[in-house]
């Protein structure tokens, strides 16, 4: 799960409601076990000043609280199409009036998103989308080469995987949750992986790992919303899926849309649009594509 908030301490107390601050960096993830569910709240450290790590820990969440507190800026509209552009289950979190929320927020997810004084959770599993996100790469003495990151899969011990964008085909040795060994785990789960057949400097550049029979793609053309508040125009832009932003072009016409990207992606359910470089006073998300 992700909370967005324009107040990182506000976003913060939010998330302690859910879990433990288990690991403090740009992301800031925390953690709650009960039995053999393990709940994941991700926010973001540099919002609102940068977009990029919000946009990607929201691509990689199925749920979202956003809040929404008296006085409203520019932020709550932005944060309120990155959740739009996701188009996973989003909340509101306010003590404003329901009305308020419906008039101010119109055109967006959270015009129709549930409105509520609290945040609340309920144990679901989430969808196997056949990717496992990487976030980090380093070599470990006497077990070798570790990745750690989210599943989004169902992984077993000696597994073949393929890295992106290398392409290169590894093993799973073994995998950890939580400091504790496991002989598989499944999608929705902060991860620790030992790979066989692979070295250090094969895995620095790495973001993502699929099953052998996934195709990565660069192309992809599918129907695509821009914002009427975003600034519309051909160009490079930011792609966002699976907890990855990727750098590439967008072409458009109509509701049809083409997006050529520099590096492979497997085909996702959704790309977010972003364009990080949009002039003061408009937002930085400019939309979504949902690929053929």
């Amino acid at each position: 799960m992700t909370v967005l908030a324009r107040d990182k301490e506000i976003a913060k107390h939010i998330s302690e409601k859910f879990g433990k601050l288990h690991e403090d960096g740009k992301v800031r993830i925390f953690y709650r076990r009960n039995g053999d569910y393990i709940r994941s709240i991700l926010t973001s450290a540099e919002y609102p000043d940068k977009i990029l790590e919000l946009a990607e820990i929201v691509s990689l969440s199925s749920k979202h609280f956003v809040y929404v507190g008296e006085n409203l800026s520019w932020v709550e509209g932005e944060l309120a199409l990155l959740a739009t552009a996701s188009g996973s289950n989003v909340f509101v979190v306010t003590n404003r009036p329901e009305s308020d929320i419906r008039k101010v927020f119109k055109g967006t997810s959270l015009e129709s998103a549930p409105v509520i004084p609290e945040p609340v959770d309920d144990e679901t599993v989430m969808a196997d989308e056949g990717v496992a996100y990487i976030d980090k790469a380093f070599v470990v003495k006497g077990v070798g080469v570790v990745v750690t990151g989210f599943s989004r899969m169902e992984i077993k011990v000696h597994d073949k995987l393929v890295l992106l964008p290398s392409m290169k085909e590894t093993e799973v040795k073994s995998i950890q949750v939580l400091d504790e060994d496991q002989e598989s785990v499944g999608p929705g789960i902060r991860i620790g992986l030992a790979l066989r057949n692979v070295k250090e400097d094969e895995v620095k550049e790495s973001y993502l790992m699929v099953k052998p029979a996934v195709k990565a793609e660069k192309e992809f053309s599918g129907k695509g919303v821009i914002f009427p508040w975003s600034q519309s125009m051909d160009g490079q832009f930011h792609f966002v899926s699976y907890g990855v932003s990727v750098t590439g072009s967008l072409t458009k016409d109509g509701d049809m849309m083409k997006i050529t990207l520099n590096q492979p992606m497997p085909k996702p359910k959704r790309f977010i649009i972003l364009n990080v470089n949009a002039k003061q006073g408009k937002p930085r998300v400019v939309g979504y594509m949902i690929p053929d």
